[in-house]
C-alpha cells in the first residue's frame, strides 16, 4: 500500500512537470476518487486536461513521454472518436506498478461547456495549475461588462424598464457572478448561480441575493450602481 502510494505520487507529478511548461495546455486535474478523497490500493488516477484543440496530439505525446520514462508504458487503449463526452481519451496500463494504478488521460479544449465539473457529480477536481484560460476569461468578462453596461442606461432612460432588467440580470448580474467565482470558486466561474450557495462565502451570497431581487425600477437603478462598483473591486482583486 506504501508503494502503491509512492508510485502514484511520482506518476502524478511526472505529469504535471511534463505538461505545465506547455503554454497550449491550459488546465490539468484530478477528477474520480481523487475528488472525492477517497483514494485506496484499488484507486486508478484520473487525469483532466484543457489544451487547444489542434495541439490535443502533442498533449498525449508528452503525457506519455512522461509515463515511459517514470514506469513504463505496458498497454495503451484509445477510446474511439467521438466519445459521449466529446473529450480525447485514453487509457494506460503501467509497467512495475500495481495493475489498479490505471491512468485514465482526458482531454478537452477550452469551448467544451461540459468539464466534468459539477461537485455533486464528479466531486472536487484537484486542480494541479489553470493559467491561460482564467486570464483569458478575466479579460472577456471585462469587456462584455464594459460594452453591455452601456445598454443598460439606454433602457433605463427610455423607461423601458424590462428591458434595462433583462440587461441588469443577465450582464451586471451575470458578469459579477463570473468573476467573484473566480475568485472564490475559479473552476465553477461558469456556472452562475448554479450552486453558488455551495461555492460562495456566506456573506457574499447574502449580498448577491440582496442584489438579486429588485423592488422597483429605482431600487433597481440603485443595484445596478452598487454591482458596477462591487465588479470593478473584484477584477482589481483578481488582477
Amino acid at each position: 500500500m506504501v508503494e502503491n502510494k509512492l508510485q502514484r505520487k511520482q506518476i502524478i507529478k511526472a505529469v504535471v512537470d511534463a505538461l505545465e511548461p506547455l503554454s497550449f495546455v491550459h488546465t490539468l486535474w484530478q477528477g474520480g476518487a481523487a475528488a472525492f478523497n477517497r483514494v485506496d490500493q484499488w484507486s486508478d488516477i484520473d487525469f483532466m486536461v484543457i489544451a487547444d484543440r489542434d495541439s490535443i496530439p502533442m498533449v498525449f505525446e508528452t503525457a506519455e513521454k512522461a509515463l515511459e520514462k517514470t514506469t513504463g508504458i505496458e498497454k495503451i487503449f484509445d477510446v474511439p472518436q467521438p466519445t459521449p463526452h466529446g473529450f480525447f481519451q485514453k487509457f494506460y496500463r503501467l509497467n512495475n506498478t500495481s495493475p489498479f494504478l490505471l491512468i485514465d488521460f482526458a482531454v478537452g479544449d477550452f469551448e467544451k461547456p461540459d468539464k466534468f465539473l459539477e461537485p455533486e457529480i464528479h466531486g472536487n477536481p484537484i486542480v494541479h495549475f489553470d493559467r491561460k484560460n482564467m486570464m483569458l476569461a478575466l479579460e472577456r468578462a471585462k469587456t462584455r461588462f464594459d460594452i453591455f453596461q452601456l445598454f443598460f442606461d439606454k433602457e433605463y432612460n427610455r423607461c423601458n424598464y424590462l428591458d434595462a432588467f433583462d440587461f441588469y440580470y443577465n450582464f451586471a448580474i451575470g458578469g459579477l457572478l463570473a468573476v467573484l467565482r473566480m475568485k472564490h470558486s475559479p473552476y465553477h466561474y461558469t456556472f452562475r448561480s448554479k450552486y453558488a450557495n455551495y461555492d460562495l462565502p456566506p456573506e457574499v451570497v447574502k449580498r448577491l441575493e440582496d442584489l438579486y431581487f429588485v423592488k422597483g425600477p429605482k431600487d433597481m437603478r440603485e443595484k445596478y450602481l452598487q454591482v458596477r462598483e462591487w465588479f470593478g473591486t473584484a477584477v482589481k482583486e483578481l488582477e
